[in-house]
């Protein structure tokens, strides 16, 4: 899964590359993240693997923010004994680092990660300090990453921005859960719906939403259940809890919206073949009244409450099973119009006939 988000998401890999492109070009970074990245180990470790292809003769370090000040903590990793004891009060860290030769630094791109909001600014004024005082030598390049968008906006001279919510969206989820679905144990016409309703329920987690779609049926069978005792049992792959704060209520109004958006165009699909398929007969049959007072002139105005008075009424000669197939469609309709979900077993049937076609078509 985590393979499939950083190298099949359009987006999640642009940003990736985007990243190792502005690092390997020696730009520092200041790098908006979500507080839960998804599989960053595995994101981290693309990004060494493609920066060790763009600049072998670099490594990429991935730090926890230090409590000491930036200056004084890089000095101290990156700095032999010799060199540090050249370091004299008066000049500033990032004067004497930019100019020193005799440092590891100059080989490392330097990820100072989870930086609090209170120490980003003198981790940015370090960094495009250090900048401006490189001389004759490759500098050491530094990512900081921060958990706040509004940090984003802080970004000084030497030092450019990006950010993982600037480039992944909605869409970008719903590709995820698509791919994902296939290695699921739905059948096919099913995980189109699924990849919906697990993208829509879920938000911005990418892993909860791998973990649903993994579920298949038994998220289908009972969203909410099934979340739940993901987030009691499971945990994310950086160890930390999963976090589900939606309502039973919100889960279901977002699931309706994910059957409305696959449902209600097949219910209107039916609705075209029956009318195109015994045109003849409820052409005979009108003018009818319609259920709001106004009269059916037409075929095409039909509703599936009109034809199902027309069936019931002997005008429109059809089958046993046409007759209940007619029901199922004007039940789904009154349904979903009244924002109620349809049962498992009524969404099951209707996605499986899918589009139907007349002789003609």
């Amino acid at each position: 899964m985590d393979q499939i988000w950083w190298n099949h998401i359009i987006k999640a890999h642009a940003f990736l590359e985007n990243i190792v492109k502005e690092a390997a070009g020696g730009h520092s970074l200041l790098l908006t993240l979500p507080d839960s990245v998804p599989w960053k180990s595995t994101f981290l470790d693309l990004i060494r693997e493609q920066l060790l292809m763009e600049n072998p003769k670099n490594k990429l370090e991935v730090i926890e923010c230090p409590e000491e000040e930036p200056g004084e903590f890089i000095l101290q990793k990156y700095c032999k004994r010799e060199t540090r004891a050249k370091y004299r009060y008066g000049v500033s860290y990032a004067q004497f680092l930019g100019k020193c030769q005799e440092t590891v630094l100059n080989d490392r791109y330097v990820w100072v990660s989870d930086i609090p909001d209170e120490k980003v600014t003198k981790w940015l004024d370090f960094v495009s300090e250090y900048q401006k005082n490189v001389q004759d030598k490759t500098p050491g390049i530094f990512i900081l990453e921060v958990h706040n968008d509004a940090m984003n906006r802080k970004s000084k001279k030497g030092v450019r921005s990006l950010g993982f919510e600037q480039n992944s969206g909605a869409y970008d989820k719903y590709a995820f859960c698509a791919l994902a679905s296939s290695e699921t144990n739905c059948k096919e016409f099913l995980r189109p719906y699924l990849a919906e309703a697990v993208a829509s329920v879920c938000g911005d987690d990418v892993e909860l939403c791998a973990v649903c779609v993994a579920k298949g049926m038994e998220f289908l069978n009972a969203p909410y259940e099934t979340i739940q005792k993901v987030t009691e049992e499971l945990v994310r792959s950086d160890g930390e809890r999963y976090c589900f704060s939606k309502s039973q209520e919100e889960v279901d109004t977002l699931l309706w919206e994910a059957q409305l958006k696959y449902v209600f165009p097949l219910v209107e699909n039916y609705r075209r073949y029956f009318v195109k398929k015994y045109y003849d007969f409820i052409k005979a049959a009108l003018p009818i009244n319609n259920g709001y007072g106004d009269q059916v002139m037409v075929p095409e105005e039909a509703e599936l409450g009109n034809l199902m008075y027309l069936v019931e009424r002997g005008g429109i000669p059809v089958s046993a099973e046409e007759s209940m197939e007619l029901k199922r469609y004007r039940k789904a309709r009154n349904e979903l119009a009244h924002m109620n979900l349809l049962s498992n077993e009524e969404l099951c049937v209707i996605l499986k006939a899918g589009k139907h076609k007349t002789a003609s078509d």
